[in-house]
């Protein structure tokens, strides 16, 4: 027997569920000590490279823990050899009573005996007995211990202190005479106050260009910026950064937080009116080519669907095309000159240009629908004071008279009122909380707008591709529709363009320089050459 046991390999295994645990009393170190003195002492062969250390909290399949996987494969790839598995206390093994047999059972069909420093297996009906006790007492303390953290933490986020990692934007510091970490706004706090501030007042158009900048300031990682949309609509949608804490998993409701916010209420829930358009949700095509500028902005007349763009090998060199890719289309693989199609467009931009008296026309009347913009908003928004102030005085009356009440029946309606009144008046406070500032002056937007405006090709040959993709909104209501089989070609354009036009048409009853009124609203030119 004594021979049998000098033969036997010791694998020792130890864990820990945290690196605090690791670097203190209990931790790995201290555990391979101990396990080597028993093996030393038992006569087994210790050999360190067949130590295996886990970092893994709490209990659940074992096959989830790292190291054990590797010892289990260890085992199998070495089958002739004979192993014992030691380990240093019961709770290291395993703290789920289910996990616990069924990791007895895989050492046992492969012939491996394990060891305990502060326990002993014995193979009898007593023994397994014993084990399978103190295998559940584990698993009721591991659960015990996660019930009273949840609760503790609970309570902290309910006192207005965030109980977890901090958000992005924030790191967890320990402040004197605050009982416990709180957040603290770290280096990237200045680029997300820029980026969300940025999405509400529309600097960036679309959450992906929230995205690229984010990226671009080392916020977010090494990956494309359409790959950190989801990412980007929870910062969105996240009131912690407003300085609110809630926890909807654990029925925390939303409560003023102790930290320091980013951004203000009015910013938050202008980010939350933009998430819920989905036109601000749209994704600008990374895959947009300089080659093919047009590309995904020109529809196929007969499909709907747009062009796209790619080069067909000649003989000596590439010809760039646009073709329509859409299957059943009757101008599927059908393809236009890519010179051909953008010149028609370049001259729909052109052709775009108004007269300088057109746009003194235009500044004059904006003027004026401005002025009367405001006053109908200062109206609308006295409107929504004095119905908030009337729904806090019905509230009021109500609590009054749920309370001096006898009827349960009675109070119970009572309540229900006041509850619909309370969601009412909730929805006046976020509308009203939505403002204008219009200290902001408006010369200087307009002055944007009609710089680009009075020469449209100008503006647009100075432009990136990427802002070339919103500029051609702001010239056409949508994207240009082209026949591929007549070469023919519609441009409706923009809102503003249309007024501008109609402008043009009252001053000298002429129409803009190479557009036809058409059907529908449409405007048609021919580039049949």
């Amino acid at each position: 027997m004594q021979n049998k046991q000098e033969n036997l390999i010791a694998l020792i295994y130890n864990r820990v569920s945290s690196v605090q645990q690791e670097t203190e009393g209990s931790g790995l170190l201290s555990q391979e000590h101990r396990c080597i003195q028993y093996a030393e002492s038992k006569g087994y062969v210790v050999e360190k490279e067949r130590i295996f250390h886990d970092t893994f909290s709490g209990g659940g399949d074992f096959m989830r823990r790292p190291a054990m996987r590797e010892l289990l494969e260890y085992i199998d790839n070495h089958p002739k050899d004979n192993y014992v598995v030691i380990f240093d206390d019961l709770k290291r093994f395993a703290r789920d009573t289910k996990f616990h047999i069924e990791l007895r059972s895989e050492f046992n069909v492969r012939k491996v005996k394990v060891e305990c420093l502060n326990f002993n297996f014995e193979d009898t009906p007593e023994g397994n007995f014993v084990e399978t006790i103190l295998a559940a007492q584990n698993q009721l303390e591991r659960e015990q211990n996660r019930r009273q953290v949840i609760q503790k933490q609970k309570s902290r986020l309910e006192s207005g202190y965030w109980a977890f990692h901090g958000p992005v934007g924030y790191k967890m510091t320990k402040v004197p005479g605050s009982n416990g970490k709180i957040a603290v706004q770290d280096h990237k706090a200045p680029y997300l106050k820029e980026a969300l501030e940025g999405f509400a007042n529309y600097r960036f158009t679309y959450v992906v260009e929230v995205a690229q900048f984010l990226k671009d300031k080392g916020v977010l990682g090494k990956a494309r910026a359409d790959r950190y949309i989801d990412t980007i609509k929870e910062l969105l949608k996240n009131s912690f950064y407003a300085g609110f804490v809630e926890y909807k998993k654990w029925d925390v409701k939303r409560i003023k937080g102790v930290h320091k916010p980013i951004i203000t209420e009015d910013i938050y829930y202008k980010n939350l009116e933009r998430l819920s358009n989905r036109v601000n949700l749209n994704r600008i095509r990374v895959e947009d080519n300089e080659e093919f500028e047009f590309r995904r902005l020109i529809d196929c007349a007969y499909c709907s669907k747009p062009l796209t763009g790619c080069f067909c090998k000649g003989r000596s060199k590439r010809y760039p095309y646009y073709s329509c890719q859409t299957r059943g289309c009757p101008m599927s693989r059908k393809s236009v000159e890519r010179d051909f199609l953008d010149d028609g467009v370049n001259k729909a931009i052109k052709d775009l240009k108004p007269t300088e008296e057109t746009i003194e026309i235009f500044i004059s009347a904006f003027e004026e629908c401005w002025n009367e913009a405001i006053k109908k908003y200062n109206n609308i928004n006295l409107g929504s004071k004095a119905k908030i102030d009337e729904l806090e005085k019905e509230i009021d009356n109500l609590a009054d008279i749920a309370s001096s009440t006898k009827s349960d029946i009675v109070r119970s309606r009572y309540e229900d009122k006041m509850e619909k009144l309370v969601k009412e008046l909730e929805s006046f406070k976020i509308k009203s909380s939505i403002s204008i500032d219009f200290s902001i002056p408006y010369q200087t937007a307009l002055q944007k707008v009609t710089e680009i405006a009075k020469d449209p090709y100008k503006s647009w040959n100075s432009h990136s591709l990427a802002d070339k993709k919103k500029l051609f909104y702001f010239f056409f209501e949508e994207n240009i529709g082209f026949d591929i089989k007549n070469r023919y070609q519609t441009a409706k354009p923009s809102v503003l363009y249309s007024f501008l036009d109609k402008i043009a048409q009252k001053a000298d009853d002429v129409e803009m320089a190479g557009i036809e009124p058409a059907c529908g609203g449409k405007s048609y030119i021919n580039l049949h050459v």
